[in-house]
């Protein structure tokens, strides 16, 4: 690959890199390695992540931050862009344009975000003889993640997987309560597959693969002919150069890394320039006469206006390290354990200030917080609920929700329960229901359990007991109330019918055999989509539907795609966006048209 591999190592010294050349990046360091260390997976789990500010150049994985504080007070008091005056939020003051120019440069596509959605907009402009720009405050492009979710591809046709789009785009509208727009789902459900083809066609030019997706949230088995509160459909894959089994690659970076520096080269190859260590302040224009480039501050702190005779692509991420925001549209979350994806001091919807500063309108329907079961600490204990599916009991030792492991169900019911704590319940026979719930993967998930469970147990984050009694005394909840509950919910496991929360049969785990063991439920924020107000071209438009000449959304700052909720239906929907729209908006762009 081009790109160095960037750090995870906690407090390891990081040097500010040499501008890189136009297009290519950040200029590498000794031995031509770059400025990152290497680390493997083992260490990785082990939490040995960069902190601190220097953890914004990881290309991945950030170290988790702690839930953030609900003071709104700080983050308006901090954020950029304007003085908040009186009741007022930061986007609805909009600063006085930047008048200090230093320099104008001239393309024809100027993309701000270098994230999964934005370097595939960059190589789709490129590739069709746009002059394309893209700004990024990072000092590389961020990719995370493993799945990636799309339909229709001859790949997923192939394998005897081929999903109606109005299907798979109904699942998702109703999952906003049909909040969204569904004309903007369909999309994606329709026209997925062609992007998809030509990436595997890119990837196998280029020695990668395009496999079933690696990680837990993908399920298999007879998951697609459950009822629709619990379907879920094999859409998504993740891409590798080797035999990744998981979702890491040897060189402790997250598979996706793979896909982005598949797209990423491909985008220099077609002329792309990469400005980073570069922040997108302004939009040039406004909604009524249109956007016709950005003001942004570059390295060296002066500000330099990138204009776009085509279009201005805003993929500037989500809002979640946006304290005022996340406590406007998405308070939830911060009662979520860590904010463990985005890099540190990143996503901090500046796309949706810049927009709306212009006089773009916000997303109709409500944020989605991508809440998942597990924190960086706990991804090497596949027991987690996060995969499995045990009887979760909350302080006052009672049943607070469904069990299964369809994200975010059980950790939107976790931050809900009585000082917001909870813990997974299960007893010695859990191998014998890994494989009644885990069939098709149940190697996967016990290779190398015990030595886990044995560290684990060590580390008291995994607690034993010979009797309930005692293990309700160990998590300091009321023994009589538990183990009624106990009693209850393995009735309902024997019964094969969960009456209370419609728990399937096939994911009823009784707690009957000593020893019993418990695990603290726990959860991370991932992302908050959240963002601009967008018709089905991906449009920008203002509060009474009117498109803005020359600003496009993509990524997750395309509002009105997911709303209230991040249903997985089709799990890794959030990248297969990214992707699709990305392509579809860089290529539209490039050709004077719309997608």
């Amino acid at each position: 690959a081009r790109l160095p591999a960037p750090c995870f190592q906690r407090n390891a010294p990081l040097r500010s890199p040499p501008r890189g050349r136009k297009g290519r990046g950040p200029a590498k360091g000794p031995e031509g390695r770059g400025i990152w260390m290497d680390i493997n997976r083992r260490n990785f789990l082990k939490g040995a992540l960069v902190t601190g500010a220097a953890a914004a150049a990881a290309v991945a994985l950030p170290a988790c931050s702690p839930a953030a504080s609900s003071d709104a007070s700080d983050a308006k008091s901090s954020s950029k862009g304007g003085e908040t005056t009186g009741a007022k939020h930061t986007w609805e003051v909009a600063p006085e344009p930047i008048a200090d120019i230093a320099e104008t440069q001239d393309f024809d596509v100027v993309v701000v975000g270098a994230g999964l959605a934005g370097i595939n907009a960059t190589e789709a402009a490129a590739r069709n003889g746009a002059k394309t720009v893209v700004i990024e405050r990072n000092t590389t492009f961020s990719v995370r993640g493993v799945d990636v979710g799309h339909i229709g591809s001859k790949h997923h046709k192939s394998n005897g997987f081929d999903l109606d789009p109005r299907v798979a785009a109904r699942f998702l509208h109703q999952a906003s309560h049909q909040t969204t727009n569904y004309d903007l789902i369909y999309v994606w459900a329709s026209r997925s597959g062609e992007v998809f083809d030509y990436i595997e066609d890119l990837g196998s030019k280029n020695g990668m693969s395009m496999v079933p997706a690696l990680s837990g949230t993908a399920k298999y088995g007879n998951w697609s002919t459950l009822s629709d509160r619990w379907r879920v459909y094999p859409d998504a894959v993740s891409f590798v150069r080797g035999g990744e089994t998981y979702d890491m690659r040897d060189d402790g970076q997250p598979v996706n890394v793979t896909l982005g520096e598949l797209v990423y080269n491909s985008a220099v190859d077609n002329g792309a320039e990469f400005v980073f260590e570069a922040r997108a302040e302004q939009l040039v224009g406004d909604a009524a006469s249109g956007i016709t480039g950005v003001v942004a501050t570059t390295k060296d702190g002066k500000h330099v206006q990138y204009n776009a005779k085509k279009g201005v692509i805003l993929a500037t991420g989500d809002i979640g390290g946006n304290q005022e925001m996340v406590d406007a549209f998405c308070p939830i979350s911060n009662r979520s354990d860590s904010n463990c994806y985005a890099p540190a001091g990143f996503n901090n919807g500046d796309g949706l200030l810049m927009g709306m500063w212009a006089g773009a309108a916000m997303s109709k329907s409500e944020a989605a917080p991508m809440i998942h079961q597990f924190t960086l600490d706990t991804l090497e204990f596949n027991l987690t609920s996060f995969i499995m599916s045990w009887l979760a009991v909350n302080a006052n030792g009672e049943r607070y929700g469904a069990e299964m492991p369809f994200e975010p169900m059980l950790t939107n019911a976790r931050m809900n329960t009585p000082g917001n704590v909870a813990w997974s319940i299960f007893d010695s026979d859990y191998e014998t229901y890994i494989m009644q719930q885990q069939p098709e993967r149940y190697d996967r998930f016990t290779d190398g359990l015990d030595a886990v469970m044995e560290k684990w147990l060590g580390n008291g984050k995994l607690i034993k007991a010979d009797t309930l009694d005692d293990l309700a005394k160990q998590l300091d909840i009321p023994a009589d109330t538990f183990k009624a509950t106990v009693e209850r919910y393995n009735s309902m496991a024997e019964a094969g019918e969960d009456v209370d929360f419609d728990v399937p049969a096939q994911w009823l785990a009784p707690v009957k055999t000593a020893p019993f063991y418990a695990t603290k439920n726990v959860c991370s924020t991932l992302t908050i989509p959240f963002g601009l107000h967008v018709n089905a071209d991906s449009q920008v438009l203002t509060a009474e539907d009117e498109p803005i000449p020359g600003l496009f959304a993509i990524g997750n700052v395309q509002g009105d795609f997911f709303g209230k909720d991040y249903p997985v239906h089709c799990p890794g929907v959030s990248h297969g966006r990214c992707v699709t729209f990305g392509q579809l908006v860089g290529e539209a762009c490039a050709k004077d048209t719309t997608i």
